[in-house]
């Protein structure tokens, strides 16, 4: 674990380090493990075989990809944590979405980035346990 400035503004910018690993690095379909808790205050960033940079790790078609991931909470009535990724999905009409699921000891918590311009992209929800499994997908 070690300390960074989140550089895209999407979620935390003082947050936590902590590594996740995958032999998919570069691959249109991949998984990494690791240990994301919550992160108090400011939230938890995703490295992944070493890097904070994920947008030569986790890519999809046609120039999709995910540059950064945080974990952190979120002050809402039924929503209690968040998982903010700064991403792109493939480019050119019609030309799918690259899926991403995050898996904690309670359940599974997907979202897609379809868009071709890079922005923030989350998902909101009540399971505040630590995140072990990333996966992605471009269809």
């Amino acid at each position: 674990m070690s300390s960074n400035t989140n550089p895209t503004g999407c979620g935390s910018i003082n947050t936590q380090v902590y590594e996740f690993t995958t032999s998919d690095a570069g691959k249109t379909s991949g998984t990494a493990y690791g240990n994301l808790p919550l992160g108090d205050p400011n939230g938890s960033q995703v490295s992944i075989n070493g890097t904070t940079d994920l947008s030569q790790i986790i890519v999809g078609n046609n120039g999709a990809c995910v540059m950064s991931i945080v974990y952190q909470y979120f002050d809402g009535i039924a929503r209690k944590s968040a998982i903010y990724v700064f991403g792109q999905g493939p480019k050119g009409m019609g030309s799918g979405s690259l899926h991403m699921s995050f898996v904690t000891s309670q359940d599974t918590h997907t979202l897609s980035l379809t868009s071709s311009t890079p922005s923030c992209h989350d998902d909101k929800f009540e399971d505040m346990n630590a995140i072990t499994q990333i996966t992605w997908k471009s269809d």
